[in-house]
């Protein structure tokens, strides 16, 4: 005969079973949309990852080469370190959304890839030096790669979708 506990503890791990298997039913894809999870695009949300990981490294070594131009009087950098720093932190919640398969990576690929285009507008004023340079190619790489996963995941039309749909006003 089983005991209480062990009945318990059985029952616990059934609830546990179904409540994963509801929420990943409940996260499928609306229709029409393809799935990011099947083998075709396991690849991409690899190389995204991989890209908004090497971007997030990328741009804060270069916020720290910003602040110490800054320091040494050229004033522009201040603007960039900015920039860097911003877009790191858009990079590095883009590869934490993608490595745990969130159902916010959407948006937070397009606003990181809109951070890595305005990172490197930024870093092009000054691609004096070879760390200027790795921060635009890193960010262009980035942009790129966001943009690629926003598509895939029918973004671009889910987003025009959801602009034209009328606001809900909650009552004062």
């Amino acid at each position: 005969m089983w005991r209480r506990r062990e009945l318990l503890g059985v029952m616990g791990t059934g609830a546990a079973g179904l409540a994963i298997m509801a929420t990943r039913s409940a996260a499928q894809p609306p229709e029409g949309h393809t799935s990011l999870h099947d083998p075709k695009h396991s690849q991409m949300l690899k190389e995204c990852e991989e890209a908004c990981g090497h971007c997030e490294a990328t741009c804060n070594t270069a916020f720290h080469h910003c602040i110490t131009q800054a320091a040494a009087g050229k004033t522009p950098h201040a603007r960039m370190a900015q920039f860097a720093a911003d877009c790191a932190a858009f990079c590095n919640l883009s590869a934490t959304m993608i490595a745990r398969s969130s159902s916010l990576m959407g948006e937070s690929c397009r606003s990181c890839a809109e951070a890595c285009r305005r990172c490197a507008e930024e870093c092009l004023s000054a691609q004096t030096d070879d760390m200027m340079k790795a921060c635009v190619t890193a960010c262009q790489r980035c942009e790129e790669s966001c943009r690629n996963m926003v598509r895939a995941m029918g973004g671009e039309h889910r987003q025009e979708r959801e602009s034209n749909r009328p606001t809900e006003r909650r009552p004062s």
